[in-house]
């Protein structure tokens, strides 16, 4: 609202994809039968005592490097405590003082900074599932590795907030530390928002919106909260610190609870888990390891000449940039390349006909159909056979054509016998032609390539057509 900056943080959580949970042996599997994947260091019987997952730790400091943190040297784990029906400890196991990684940083596409104020690792809680007869939890989801990545309050819009929280999960993907599916609970966002005046410096009371698993979800809410404290300070109200939800039917948020303060966690040191140190070493190790990042794919496509939204669609999969770059490998410009990957193959990928990670065409049998448009060997409805062929048999482009029966004619006795044929078969579209109606070309080069089955050039179809109709 004009006369109003919106200050907006982001906390982000991530559950990663390890075999086992945080702290104990049971499986890390989405979608068993309820209360499953259980034991007593998960559920907080008594004596039972809790071990970390070093691939957990590892992941985490993985995220961390590709933020840009700094990593600790030494780093604990805190008990949070609070009282809640799917946390069966009445405590999780969290991070305070002490997490993996601060002090990082994401670049906008703005040219703005995010700061990273910390990466830590903690447990997840179970789940609640509402029902008409009452409330059932399921604790398999105790206990499971999450990440929350906790920015400064540098988000200055509801649509930096969207992009900011796409990228930590298009980084997220490209490590491979989660499957980052939102409908299932592994990726969630908690967003702070303030709005303050205009040129001002000083942080007002903050809400925080809670569990949002949806980037539309996320920019609505944000917009929406944006609009509504702006409202109460131009009538001379005062904004409440609180947590609120949003309910995006009504497009509006709602009071959840007046916000809790660190103190009343009654944060302390988890007594069962002793403070560990972490390995240089290990941590350059795991930094030599990294993948290409999502902003390093897009400035190596941006150079290789792909668009704008070329480069958007690429990059933000792994399988597809790797199959561009085997592509090119293969002798395919980058830009003709990229027109099939972001055409056709990402439609057949979206109707789950094809996978880049596993695809029946390989790349360099694409190279191959784009050389062959190149130097004539095929037309582009041929072309266009050949592909369909190939998406979704597999197979090479000579095994195709032949199997299709699409060499391209060329002729020249060959394409007039289907031009007089079609000539034929067509004398009123000749004599619109001949009158000077230009769409009855295209309707004729059309019927000669259908005849043909894309076999005969359109360019040498065009021409004796006009030739034998006006000669």
């Amino acid at each position: 609202m004009k006369g109003f900056e919106t200050v907006i943080g982001l906390e982000v959580h991530i559950e990663l994809e390890t075999a086992s949970k945080m702290f104990c042996s049971c499986p890390n599997r989405f979608g068993d039968p309820p209360n499953t994947n259980i034991c007593p260091v998960c559920l907080g019987l008594p004596g039972a005592l809790p071990r970390p997952n070093a691939a957990g730790i590892d992941a985490a400091i993985r995220v961390a490097l590709a933020l840009g943190c700094e990593i600790a040297s030494r780093s604990k784990f805190d008990r949070k405590n609070y009282f809640y029906p799917d946390l069966p400890k009445g405590y999780q196991i969290s991070q305070l003082d002490e997490p993996i990684g601060r002090d990082g940083h994401l670049d906008l596409p703005s040219g703005g900074r995010v700061r990273i104020l910390r990466v830590q690792l903690e447990e997840d809680a179970g789940k609640l599932q509402h029902g008409p007869e009452g409330a059932v939890v399921d604790f398999n989801r105790a206990g499971v590795p999450l990440l929350e990545i906790v920015s400064a309050p540098d988000l200055r819009s509801a649509q930096e907030a969207r992009w900011y929280w796409e990228e930590i999960r298009r980084i997220a993907l490209a490590l491979g530390v989660t499957d980052a599916r939102m409908e299932e609970g592994s990726l969630r966002a908690d967003a702070n928002i303030s709005v303050r005046e205009a040129e001002s410096h000083e942080l007002n009371p903050r809400v925080e919106i809670k569990n949002m698993n949806s980037f539309r979800f996320l920019e609505r809410a944000l917009a929406y909260e944006a609009e509504r404290q702006s409202g109460i300070y131009l009538a001379g109200g005062r904004v409440d610190q609180e947590t609120r939800g949003w309910d995006d039917p009504k497009g509006e948020s709602f009071l959840q609870r007046r916000k809790e303060e660190a103190d009343d966690y009654r944060y302390f040191p988890e007594p069962d888990l002793l403070p560990f140190a972490i390995d240089p070493a290990r941590v350059e190790a795991l930094r030599r390891g990294l993948p290409e990042l999502p902003a390093g794919r897009r400035d190596r496509l941006a150079a290789q000449g792909l668009g704008e939204e070329q480069v958007r669609l690429v990059a933000e999969s792994g399988p597809r940039t790797a199959y561009l770059d085997l592509a090119v490998q293969a002798g395919a410009p980058p830009q003709e390349a990229a027109k099939w990957i972001c055409g056709d193959l990402a439609r057949l990928e979206n109707e789950g006909a094809f996978d880049f990670a596993a695809p029946r065409l390989a790349p360099a049998e694409l190279a191959e159909l784009i050389a062959g448009l190149a130097r004539g060997a095929l037309t582009g409805p041929a072309a266009k056979r050949v592909f369909g062929l190939l998406a979704l048999e597999g197979g090479t482009v000579a095994q195709a054509v032949e199997r299709l029966g699409l060499g391209r004619v060329d002729d020249e006795a060959a394409i007039l016998g289907e031009v007089q044929a079609v000539l034929a078969e067509n004398a009123k579209a000749v004599l619109d032609l001949r009158q000077g109606r230009q769409q009855a070309l295209g309707f004729l080069v059309g019927q000669v390539m259908k005849r043909s089955r894309g076999r005969i050039a359109p360019d040498a179809a065009r021409e004796l057509i006009e030739r034998q109709a006006r000669g």
